[in-house]
């Protein structure tokens, strides 16, 4: 049954990926010339009414006033209301809006690579905020990434192009910002639909408040749409939802670690659709620095996974050591009396 459960859990975080990965590359289809609030809005709404919905019919979570309480070791736990959660939203906006233009700015596979070093950015963030101890593995894994994002980057900034150094400032910026949500989201101790809705919530409301300008031009945007736009939107908006949702229950049902390694698939994704759809050529030193970058994350990965069930086996091997002495002891018991 555990097997099961785990193999569940890697197939929707599998699955998962490439759904963020198509939402990527509708993000990018889309063109410059549609802002990104209007590519956050229909994904906002859908993802709220998906969430008030799924939630309605199968957790029947409180969504408004979350009343599930935290570990007693929790630092959030005298924070542990809306504000936070709105908190939580508005930081998760800033993260959307600056993936997407990133992903209109420079390729999607240096912008997915660099996504992928969220772990690391968790892990520093623990450090910090909850005093955790940051393995070794990390923080060798950190070092090589650094590498590795320089490497990518080198081709790009040796042109001084504005709009790609911008992108890959602002998806380090979303990487680093989107840590901070993962952490407070794993303390808050609520279900995880609490917070995929005050995402949705927060972002609609930040997303159609950008969007009303648009509106109010001589000349309104979205009349001026084409109908190829208007389907890329749509599609967007599905994909990034259903990511969304088979990552979180990928989550409940999988090794947090394991989980985050599978959840690399999009990485392959992203690359596949710059060379087939955008016929992006990659230098060498672009591919070198993505391959260490990878490479670093998963070996950092397997390493925790390793840590993980060296301790598990202590435990059990703890635990057996106690059933055999309190066994031994009571025959001894036995015997004596």
């Amino acid at each position: 049954a555990v097997v099961s459960t785990q193999s569940t859990g890697l197939f929707l975080t599998g699955l998962s990926g490439l759904c963020f990965a198509f939402a990527s590359l509708f993000v990018k289809l889309t063109g410059h010339e549609v802002p990104v609030s209007l590519i956050i809005l229909p994904r906002s709404l859908l993802q709220l009414l998906t969430a008030l919905a799924l939630n309605a019919i199968i957790w029947r979570q409180p969504l408004l006033a979350p009343s599930t309480p935290p570990p007693a070791d929790n630092p959030c736990s005298r924070y542990l209301n809306t504000a936070v959660l709105v908190v939580f939203g508005v930081l998760g906006f800033l993260v959307i809006f600056g993936i997407y233009i990133s992903f209109q700015s420079i390729p999607l596979g240096e912008a997915t690579v660099i996504l992928s070093t969220c772990p690391l950015f968790v892990a520093f963030f623990e450090r910090v905020w909850l005093r955790t101890r940051i393995p070794i593995s990390t923080l060798a894994a950190g070092m090589v990434c650094i590498v590795g994002v320089l490497l990518l980057t080198h081709s790009r900034t040796e042109k001084q192009e504005t709009r790609h150094l911008t992108g890959y400032f602002l998806i380090t910026i979303a990487t680093a910002l989107q840590a901070i949500t993962f952490v407070l989201v794993r303390y808050l101790g609520v279900h995880f639909v609490v917070p995929v809705f005050y995402l949705g919530l927060t972002n609609s409301l930040l997303a159609g408040a950008a969007c009303v300008p648009l509106l109010l031009r001589p000349d309104p945007l979205i009349p001026g749409m084409s109908l190829t736009q208007g389907i890329w939107l749509l599609l967007v908006s599905f994909f990034a939802v259903a990511g969304s949702f088979l990552l979180n229950i990928g989550l409940q049902h999988g090794q947090a670690t394991l989980v985050s390694l599978v959840r690399n698939v999009d990485i392959v994704a992203a690359y596949t659709f710059d060379t087939l759809i955008f016929d992006h050529t990659f230098s060498a030193l672009s591919v070198i620095g993505g391959l260490l970058v990878v490479l670093a994350t998963v070996g950092s990965g397997l390493v925790d996974l390793l840590m993980i069930e060296d301790r598990e086996s202590d435990r059990y091997c703890k635990l057996d050591m106690e059933q055999s002495t309190r066994a031994l002891v009571t025959s001894e018991n036995d015997e004596n009396g």
